[in-house]
């Protein structure tokens, strides 16, 4: 199991912190993957599991929405689901070391 990480090393406070998670889930589009972004950033601050169940119910999307919308930030290498065999949506999701800063670099350009 990987333990929880800081979201960004250096952070001065937590509030800044949130900050810098709602500016780059702004980069993430509008929509779906903004919202899920932004809840798995704040998971991320609290240091906090995220399993795809609580993704749907803590953004209040549907099931769908929410699992394609984790598909979509899958595949642009944002996020990394850790499939569970037993139980679909105990898949347990993280943030990819390197892509906060691939969002960041794509945004800028």
């Amino acid at each position: 199991m990987v333990a929880p990480r800081r979201l960004s090393e250096g952070t001065k406070n937590d509030a800044q912190a949130l900050l810098e998670c709602e500016e780059l889930a702004r980069h993430a589009g509008d929509g779906a993957c903004q919202d899920v972004l932004l809840t798995l950033c704040r998971r991320a601050l609290e240091e906090e599991e995220t399993t795809v169940w609580d993704i749907h119910r803590l953004t209040g999307l549907a099931l769908h929405e929410a699992f394609a919308a984790l598909r979509t930030l899958e595949y642009g290498r944002i996020v990394r689901i850790d499939d569970n065999p037993s139980d679909p949506f105990g898949a347990t999701i993280h943030l990819r070391d390197g892509g906060l800063d691939s969002l960041r670099r794509r945004t800028a350009a």
